[in-house]
């Protein structure tokens, strides 16, 4: 039988880098603001 293919994707740690506003994804761990739209993301 075939080994299974890997899915890959993000790892689920990276979701508090998630904007809010823009769905984009932080450079740094929050508290930080979006580089491309300005939201604060909090640090949770």
């Amino acid at each position: 039988m075939p080994e299974p293919e890997d899915d890959g994707g993000d790892p689920a740690c990276w979701l508090r880098r998630v904007c809010p506003g823009c769905g984009r994804l932080a450079d740094e761990d929050p508290p930080t603001r979006c580089a491309a739209c300005g939201a604060q993301l909090p640090a949770e």
